[in-house]
């Protein structure tokens, strides 16, 4: 027998579910002002007062008659009869819309509660609801609320605590008659909605145009890097890598004074200390750019930027829906291939497919180290210009991938432009310490026992015994293998062919193997035009350990070595004509 009641949080996709499940549950899930950031639904406690109850979020949905997978899981959940309460999250700035789906749970659960979410919006905006004459229509409590200013939580949880069956008296043969039914209702409980031209609609009657849409998302990321790459986040950065080099001098210079052995003493300071230090010295950077995607998806720009981008995308086989997961590939791969599940199979394939090239922010440190000891006077163009090739090849892979299928067509595209919104301080800082916290995480556990490994192994030889040469160590071994291959793109060296095995595990580690490795800096072993090689490589060669776990559950085994192989063979060859190119056209040595 249950003994905790279990509470299901539905609604329209934007309405603002995860905000009230976050406030609800004191959770951290992701928050965004945009369609699709919920995918599958996610349970927690409820942490309010006495009361008990299991919280679950529903992806989004606008009725229980849904078309992507995403919303055929809410169906099947309501439906099932698992959840207790149903509470309809609605966007009261938008009540005709979200009443559609409020009719349809008051049909078909017993207990329903309709929260009126955004009061506060539809307030400012001259918008006055009769929640008791919406109440009596419907024949369910109906509570107004604003889950990002935390008002009405209070009575929203005792009215769950208290929920008891609806009294819905109404019925109807069809969509349309339903349709007609929440336009009449929404336009008898609203007064007061000024007939002005909202001001979301005016900015998007110009940014959402096609020959201003595409090139001001452009500009848009090259102002986001030049916020990344100078000022006061790469004077941080810059700090963070000198007390890091303080802090294994004085490491060093102790456990020699304690009689520790030149074996012990490297190992900790160079190993343990400089090579997990070399990561999170770039951590500002790592956070900046947090900040920035943060900012641009909970303002709601990102919704305008996937319907802008549909008509290119769509070229490739792919829809502007496709440009979601495409955006959580700039912060991690895993997640961003995991949100493939609300595209439809084809169009799944082909994302997948091409997501590896999407520069993830474990790519960052590579290139933050690469463009600092190379072009740190055009760092942020620098930057720009390597993200917009990670960009420009995911497009060229989908478009590959389409013309391989011959018959298939671009999925349609449903999308919702949401009001732009001033971004919660609140919202932002919890994003930022999840994604920040999880890098840390990564710092701290895989980069800090890869650095040691890599050290460690660059002290033994083939036979296992300590050497003093690291060029006859067992790294030295390894690297070597590869090396050759890697010559004619400049970055034969096997400490870099090394630091790029180790970069399979993850990303981040390909900087603290060449900081163990290479303790003088890249620059005493390549040029310019072999960094920008090395550059190219590293944006376009094989994804991490974890990104190929989670897409095998999508592509199966074979599939996924294909895709290894596949990713290998693009960054070859793009290294390779970056590299012919500027030594031809630029005179890069």
């Amino acid at each position: 027998m249950k003994n905790t009641p279990v509470i299901a949080l539905a609604g329209n996709p934007n309405s603002g579910k995860t905000t009230l499940f976050n406030l609800l549950t004191k959770s951290g899930e992701a928050t965004g002002n945009r369609a699709g950031v919920t995918v599958s639904a996610k349970t927690a406690p409820l942490k309010a007062g006495n009361y008990r109850a299991d919280i679950t979020d529903l992806p989004g949905t606008y009725s229980l008659s849904p078309y992507g997978d995403e919303e055929k899981a809410a169906e099947r959940f309501i439906k099932s009869g698992a959840a207790d309460v149903v509470i309809d999250v609605a966007d009261a700035t938008n009540l005709e819309r979200s009443l559609f789906l409020a009719t349809e749970l008051a049909e078909r659960h017993s207990k329903v509660i309709l929260a009126l979410n955004m009061m506060d919006e539809a307030e400012r905006d001259g918008i006055k609801i009769d929640a008791g004459l919406l109440s009596g229509q419907l024949g369910i409590p109906v509570v107004p609320i604003s889950a990002a200013k935390n008002i009405g939580i209070e009575a929203l949880i005792d009215a769950a605590r208290n929920a008891v069956p609806g009294t819905a008296r109404f019925t109807f043969s069809g969509g349309e008659e339903r349709s007609r039914f929440c336009r009449r209702l929404a336009t008898e409980v609203t007064h007061g909605e000024t007939a002005k031209v909202p001001f979301s609609d005016r900015v998007d009657r110009i940014i959402c145009k096609k020959y201003i849409g595409l090139p001001l998302f452009f500009a848009v990321v090259f102002l986001m890097f030049a916020v990344t790459f100078s000022g006061a986040v790469k004077a941080l950065s810059e700090l963070l890598v000198s007390l890091s080099d303080r802090l294994s001098e004085a490491v060093s210079a102790w456990l020699s004074s304690m009689g520790a052995g030149a074996f012990t003493v490297g190992l900790i300071s160079e190993g343990l200390i400089k090579g997990t230090g070399a990561v999170l010295s770039f951590l500002p950077q790592t956070a900046a750019l947090f900040f920035m995607l943060e900012l641009l998806e909970d303002s709601g720009y990102m919704a305008r930027a996937a319907y802008v981008s549909d008509g290119l995308l769509r070229s490739a086989g792919l829809s502007g829906k496709a440009f979601i997961p495409f955006l959580m590939g700039f912060g991690c791969t895993v997640p961003a291939v995991m949100a493939t599940e609300t595209l439809d199979p084809a169009e799944r394939r082909s994302v997948i497919f091409s997501l590896p090239f999407i520069p993830c922010s474990a790519r960052l440190p590579v290139f933050t180290m690469i463009i600092g000891t190379f072009f740190p006077d055009h760092s942020a163009v620098a930057a720009f210009l390597i993200y917009f090739l990670g960009i420009l090849t995911a497009y060229i892979s989908s478009l590959i991938y389409s013309k391989s299928k011959k018959g298939r067509a671009a999925p349609p595209l449903t999308v919702e432009l949401p009001k732009y919104r001033l971004p919660t301080l609140k919202n932002l800082a919890t994003a930022i310490k999840h994604k920040l916290f999880a890098f840390i995480s990564r710092a701290g556990t895989v980069v800090m026992l890869c650095s040691v490994a890599v050290h460690l192994l660059c002290s033994l030889d083939g036979h296992l015994r300590l050497t003093a040469d690291p060029s006859k160590s067992l790294m030295a071994l390894a690297g070597g293998l590869i090396a050759p291959l890697l010559s004619p793109l400049g970055i034969g060296d096997w400490r870099i062919a090394a630091s790029l095995i180790s970069g399979f595990f993850a990303k981040e580690t390909i900087v603290s193997s060449l900081s163990v490795m290479c303790p003088d800096g890249l620059s005493h072993l390549i040029g310019a035009a072999d960094a920008v090689a090395l550059c190219v490589f590293v944006l376009l060669y094989s994804p991490c350990a974890a990104t190929v776990s989670a897409q095998r559950q999508y592509l199966g085994r074979k599939n996924s070595l294909f895709l290894i192989v596949r990713c290998i063979v693009f960054a070859y060859l793009a290294a390779l004509i970056a590299r012919a190119a500027l030594r031809f056209f630029v005179g890069f040595a």
